[in-house]
């Protein structure tokens, strides 16, 4: 087993554009398919070997040289096969990152590992990481900005171990040097300032243009139903949105409103739109100044009323 940070360069437009990769690989010594799942681990299987989430990098503490730690549970592997776990993310996003892969007999309830290299029973990869920058900035030191990965689980050819690593950081090369030069159409922000100040708009959905070179404003409306707004979000491609919450505070304490800013990639968007779409939400996301919650969503429960009052409500200036 072995790890491997590999940080690539590609020329364009006499540019340098890097992407980043972290990987292990593994021989899988016993089958998981009866496995029982620990509440706190996610799947990766081999049938469904792709996983894109965006998270909220933090920095580490003094005391731990890691913020965050994640585990999920390798399945549908065979046993002598070879395979590979890693992790991808645009270069736009430092981090320290730390992937591996464990055989173990399970997890405790404080999510502690039990090693057992001689009988384990399952197998599980771990991703560790922290925010890895310093700025003058404020707002970058107090709120990193969200990070995109991708976790792949594939299974190791020749082929594969020579070729597939130059491939992906050459998509996530390409991928990341649209998102810094994709632009924001003036629409954009001028629809914006309407929901914001004028209160005449309550939600607008904004989009790529066909070209993938300018974010535009797909939809907005007047219409103060949510089901309208989420009925406006595509089953099977990605967006951007931002909707004026509105939410009554229990104890009849009055109402209260939030604009929220929404990431819309469901898990059946094609990986090309999931990718680019999550390196350019930086573009967007920097022209809209007053944004109060931010929500991802990769189904509809996920972006269901109950499920952003709750976010919502609990964020600060609630009450």
């Amino acid at each position: 087993m072995y790890i491997n940070l590999i940080p690539v360069g590609l020329l364009l437009f006499i540019s340098h554009v890097y992407a980043n990769i972290e990987q292990v690989r593994f021989f899988a010594p016993f089958s998981t398919s009866s496995t029982s799942l620990p509440s706190s681990v996610t799947p990766l299987a081999l049938s469904k070997p792709s996983i894109i989430k965006t998270v909220q990098p933090k920095f580490a503490p003094n005391e731990s040289k890691y913020a965050t730690e994640e585990w999920y549970l390798l399945t549908d592997l065979k046993k002598g096969s070879f395979y590979e776990f890693r992790v991808c993310w645009p270069a736009n996003n430092p981090l320290d990152l730390n992937v591996g892969v464990v055989k173990a007999s399970k997890l405790d309830p404080n999510d502690e590992l039990y090693v057992a290299e001689s009988d384990g029973k399952v197998m599980y990869a771990y991703i560790k990481y922290s925010a890895y920058y310093y700025t003058h900035i404020k707002e970058l030191m107090d709120s990193p900005r969200p990070v995109t990965f991708e976790l792949i689980l594939s299974k190791c050819t020749l082929l594969v171990v020579l070729g597939d690593s130059v491939m992906m950081q050459g998509l996530l090369v390409i991928l990341g040097f649209v998102g810094w030069n994709v632009a924001v159409n003036n629409e954009c922000q001028t629809a914006f300032h309407e929901l914001k100040l004028g209160k005449t708009t309550k939600f607008i959905i904004f989009a790529l243009n066909d070209s993938k070179t300018e974010i535009v404003v797909a939809d907005k409306s007047s219409d103060s139903s949510y089901d309208e707004f989420i009925a406006k979000l595509p089953e099977n491609d990605c967006r951007y949105a931002v909707y004026d919450f509105e939410y009554e505070l229990p104890g009849n304490e009055g109402k209260r409103s939030k604009i929220c800013f929404f990431t819309w990639s469901p898990d059946s968007a094609p990986v090309r739109s999931k990718m680019m779409y999550a390196s350019s939400k930086d573009a967007i996301r920097r022209s809209l100044n007053g944004i109060a919650s931010e929500i991802q969503g990769t189904d509809f429960s996920e972006v269901a009323y109950e499920s952003v009052m709750d976010k919502v409500s609990r964020g600060p200036g609630s009450h």
